[in-house]
């Protein structure tokens, strides 16, 4: 197991550990003067596969193993999880002191013992009057997403209003459940996306004997949100037809500043090579530019990224060109949108971290002699300029700032009462 790719991207935090559980054992003069014991309502036990403990070291890699996990295979980050959510159930339970859950013989963690959380969304849903026990909000396509938030109410009483909602958004053509679950209640994660039936009866005392089975949830991990600490699960309601629900993001989504001042000079950054300790500048030169944040636009993104490079600030024309391409890291594919812009000054003032150097470099000099592929296919199909002859001589001659042939310009597009949002559409500029 010592090569398994979990435990090289992980390491101890997913490595089982012994612990030694507190001797239950009493004196035969305990014994002698012991009371009879009132019975106690155990919890519904883990699983047999649990058998890790996170150590004190290793807790804060919880959330490290979790943004890990959605950059994974599927299968993987299934394994993955189920693996957090072991580990985590457990620490908890050693960091209170009290003896860790076990199937055969060993001690069992009270109900009253626990410190338990409730759950509610954000938004919607019903309640005591008939309606979804559960509260959710209404996604597009008839999805109803549950928010887990930890307060005072138990993880069984969760589950019992889980499998009565679940029948409720079966029965008003509901077409996927979610659930949002935080990093701090990762547990939760083993016995909703376990595929087999545990029940509260195998362990119940004659007067909860009638307790409803806990019947095996089957959700799905979708996704890992490392910006709010959340594991999101997903379960299709419609057994008769095709689950429609599309993997989480397979891309990403970057651009580049084709940054053109009014004297045709084109700003050029040059990154570092090698270890953090022993950095070099890279040869070649290119466009300042990086991955969009959540949230923003082409235009906030370009002049953002150029800005923290460059130290210069622009303003956005239109897009150039784009490509797409796959088989990134992690498996992803990746957008790149190479976007025009129009300098508000000349004054470079680079980030040393970033970037080893800046400069503006005439368009002339760049054809004669730079080999950069893309920035030579945007010069020939947008601007139709070549190292050749004729291309030198038209920039040599050319009054003003040079233009594209063909962009893709920014426009609005609304539908009904909704708010207009950036649709980019191609156009010939002459």
């Amino acid at each position: 197991m010592g090569s398994h790719p979990i435990r090289q991207l992980c390491g101890r935090c997913c490595e089982p550990v012994s612990v030694r559980r507190p001797s239950t054992q009493k004196s035969s003069k305990q014994q002698a003067s012991s009371k009879p014991q009132k019975q106690t309502n155990y919890y519904l036990p883990p699983p047999p596969m649990v058998r890790s403990l996170l150590s004190a070291q290793s807790t804060a890699k919880l959330l490290l193993c979790a943004t890990v996990t959605s950059m994974l295979p599927a299968h993987l980050s299934s394994f993955m999880v189920r693996r957090i959510s072991v580990a985590t159930a457990r620490s908890r339970a050693f960091a209170r002191s009290v003896p860790p859950v076990s199937f055969a013989g060993g001690p069992r963690v009270p109900v009253a013992a626990r410190a338990t959380p409730s759950f509610s969304s954000s938004a919607g849903g019903g309640g005591s009057d008939g309606g979804c026990p559960l509260e959710f909000e209404e996604l597009p396509y008839r999805g109803a997403e549950v928010r887990v938030s930890c307060s005072t109410s138990s993880d069984a009483q969760f589950l019992d209003d889980l499998r009565s909602s679940l029948k409720y958004w079966s029965d008003h053509d509901y077409t996927s459940a979610w659930m949002r679950i935080p990093a701090s209640r990762a547990g939760l994660v083993e016995v909703l996306t376990s595929e087999a039936t545990y029940t509260r009866k195998e362990h119940a005392t004659a007067d909860t004997a009638t307790a409803a089975d806990i019947d095996a949830l089957s959700f799905d991990l979708h996704h890992v949100n490392a910006t709010e600490s959340t594991i999101v699960l997903k379960k299709w309601l419609r057994p008769n037809a095709e689950d429609k629900i599309p993997p989480f993001a397979s891309h990403q989504v970057g651009c580049a500043g084709f940054v053109l001042s009014e004297d045709n000079e084109l700003l050029l950054v040059r990154e570092w090579a090698g270890p953090p300790s022993n950095r070099t500048p890279t040869k070649q030169w290119k466009l300042p530019g990086g991955l969009l944040d959540a949230g923003e636009s082409f235009e906030e993104a370009t002049c953002r990224e150029v800005k923290e490079e460059t130290g210069i600030n622009c303003r956005f024309e239109s897009v150039l060109s784009f490509w797409h391409r796959h088989g990134l890291v992690f498996g992803k594919s990746d957008f790149y949108y190479v976007s025009l812009l129009n300098p508000v000054s000349k004054d470079i003032d680079i980030d040393p971290v970033e970037v080893s150097a800046c400069k503006w470099m005439p368009i002339e000099e760049f054809l004669t002699s730079q080999d950069h592929p893309l920035i030579l296919h945007v010069l020939d199909k947008v601007f139709e300029l070549k190292n050749d002859g004729e291309s030198l001589e038209k920039v040599r001659n050319h009054k003003g700032r040079l233009r594209p042939i063909v962009d893709i310009a920014e426009n609005d597009v609304q539908f009904g009462n909704r708010d207009p949002f950036p649709t980019y559409t191609g156009r010939i500029s002459r």
